[in-house]
């Protein structure tokens, strides 16, 4: 499918990088690139599944709010299987030319993505914090 319906010289800028990194914004290049790109994400998130919730086009940009939603049972990036479901929201907008998308531009809440992927990590600074604002509330002067 990506070779029937992306132009080979297709850019996609995305929170996470092609190799699946969420330490930094990446840049997919080509159709090998996004081949790359689905692969790490397929790998991690066999069930991975995207929902359209709304569509916009007008000449030749599409806009597409979106959910993706899977299980991580692979290696993502830096982070280990760990079986997590996640669900995150995004958008994403293309430019659409000669039948092919030429690039494409998506945002999503990768901090909240991480959250989700890492729960004991975020459970535990949670308590922490729980237990600092605690000892605020305590010796706070009267």
């Amino acid at each position: 499918m990506i070779d029937a319906i992306y132009s080979d010289a297709y850019v996609l800028d995305a929170p996470v990088q092609t190799a699946g990194s969420v330490q930094a914004h990446g840049l997919t290049h080509g159709r090998e690139g996004l081949k790359q790109r689905v692969t790490v994400f397929r790998t991690a998130f066999p069930d991975i599944h995207f929902t359209i919730e709304g569509l916009l086009a007008d000449r030749n940009q599409v806009a597409v709010q979106y959910t993706f939603a899977g299980t991580q049972t692979g290696q993502f990036g830096e982070l280990p299987p760990a079986g997590q479901r996640i669900r995150v929201g995004g958008m994403l907008v293309a430019t659409v030319d000669a039948g092919q998308i030429q690039s494409a531009v998506s945002v999503f809440d990768s901090g909240d993505m991480l959250r989700q992927l890492t729960p004991v990590h975020s459970s535990i600074l949670d308590h922490i914090l729980g237990e600092v604002a605690g000892l605020f509330r305590h010796h706070s002067p009267r």
